[in-house]
């Protein structure tokens, strides 16, 4: 999902180059034609056997996570001893098949294998840029990346502290004016900061992040970006009970999109996308760990004896993979204790077609006039379209999936409101947020510009009823 904008590197190196444009994919017989020569000429034949068990993890037919694995502990014991002599030639394509190697014992819930390859593969790739220093952001850098997730995902949240800051002042070392690399680098950081229950340290980033780019530093001047970013921030800080700060970025952001085009250009779609869902899935967090301890309906799909935590985004950025069986369990649950809430089944992932009901239909559904059902329709809601988010359902389709709910949500808390103001604001500030966020995204920024002015005067309005 690369765009113009500068997506984030994180699973290049995932894909061999057999899977490119113009190469022939690998398959079986090509690794069985490569055993000879490997066996009789092993300086040339080992490195190119290496190179095809590893492309034969994403060949055709493609193999299932479990299935590729043992290609791809194959060449990575071919590459441990090419480098065990404390050769260098082979040091870069040894890190990218251990890398490939973590990346599918994760997808097959393996997560203490995983781990370790992630952490063989930062010092191998650490050990070739010693030896051959690069100029940009580097492998070792995208690597360490992976193993800060990796740490997180095995709960040593310090240590994965320690590795996302490193790769944060790379970043900030190589980031030219306009690049997006650091807007990345900094959110990890403010996330994980706040998951080791750091988050004096994980505000303090996000104020960094947030000064440079106020200072034009990290964006071009007519991207979304700013805005997102503001708009994400006054979410978090918000949910941390920093109101002055929330206010203050919410009138940020929408000052940045008044200084927008009206119509936004699609080229960056998926960069913009995949930020919105990381700081909706981050201002999301408390909603999953309190439904924990709350009764039901609230704490459907949270399994008690493991925290669910949203870290970002699938598609275009790292997500805990042996989380997302229960994650996905849960949006079924939740998605039904919708459906009995409402009485009409929740919509489907998919475009709607000619024969079927439109997702625009939400906005005509009744909805309940008990005002605690209707309270419980919009955290259930909420969590719904977070889940959704994390998981990247289906983005090229956000005129018919993504918007059309979000705009749901905030019509349940508008009748919510409406039924006791000074309690329930804050709950429509955010899903107006919420739906400015998206706005941007699709391109929207007039309508972006004011829903943001909305929600600001809500919120300064509630703080401040005397005014």
């Amino acid at each position: 999902m690369t765009t113009a904008h500068g997506a984030p590197p994180d699973h290049d190196h995932a894909v061999p180059r057999a899977r490119r444009p113009g190469r022939e994919p690998v398959t079986d017989e090509t690794v069985a034609r490569l055993r000879a020569p490997a066996r009789t000429d092993p300086a040339s034949g080992l490195p190119a056997l290496a190179a095809a068990l590893r492309g034969r993890a994403y060949g055709e037919p493609r193999p299932r996570p479990e299935e590729a694995v043992p290609f791809l502990e194959e060449s990575a014991g071919i590459y441990r001893a090419l480098v065990a002599d404390g050769g260098t030639e082979h040091l870069a394509a040894a890190a990218r098949a251990l890398s490939s190697l973590a990346l599918h014992h994760s997808r097959a819930h393996a997560d203490g294998p995983a781990l370790a390859a992630r952490q063989e593969a930062a010092d191998l790739a650490r050990r070739a840029e010693a030896d051959q220093p690069v100029e940009g952001f580097g492998q070792a850098a995208v690597l360490h990346a992976d193993l800060a997730h990796g740490l997180a995902e095995a709960g040593r949240f310090d240590e994965a502290v320690d590795a996302a800051r490193t790769v944060a002042d790379r970043s900030l070392a190589v980031t030219e004016a306009g690049g997006s690399d650091l807007t990345w680098r900094l959110l990890d950081l403010t996330v994980l900061l706040r998951l080791a229950d750091r988050t004096e340290e994980a505000v303090a980033v996000e104020h960094e992040a947030l000064a440079w780019l106020r200072e034009g530093r990290t964006e071009p001047a007519r991207s979304p970006v700013p805005a997102l970013r503001a708009a994400g921030a006054a979410l978090w800080f918000a949910d941390l009970g920093r109101t002055e700060q929330s206010h203050r970025l919410l009138a940020d952001a929408a000052r940045s999109c008044e200084r927008l085009p009206a119509r936004g250009d699609a080229g960056d779609f998926g960069f913009n996308e995949g930020l919105r869902s990381a700081l909706f899935a981050r201002s999301g967090v408390r909603d999953e760990q309190a439904a924990a301890d709350a009764p039901d309906p609230l704490a459907l799909g949270v399994d008690p004896g493991r925290r669910l935590q949203p870290v970002l985004g699938l598609d275009l950025h790292h997500w805990s993979f042996s989380l997302r069986a229960s994650f996905e369990d849960g949006l079924v649950t939740l998605a039904r204790a919708v459906e009995a809430i409402t009485g009409t089944p929740e919509p489907t992932d998919r475009l709607p077609d000619e024969e079927g009901p439109s997702e625009q239909a939400d906005g005509s559904l009744p909805l309940p006039e008990d005002r605690d059902l209707l309270a419980t329709l919009g955290t259930l809601t909420r969590r719904l379209d977070l889940r959704r988010a994390v998981r990247g359902d289906h983005p090229s389709y956000y005129a018919h999936l993504t918007l059309p709910r979000l705009r749901r949500s905030v019509r349940i808390e508008r009748r919510l409101h409406a039924t006791g103001p000074a309690h329930d604001t804050r709950r429509l500030v955010r899903a107006l947020t919420d739906l400015a966020m998206a706005q941007l995204v699709h391109g929207d920024h007039t309508e972006a510009t004011g829903t943001l002015h909305e929600a600001h005067a809500l919120a300064v309005r509630t703080e401040n009823p005397a005014g």
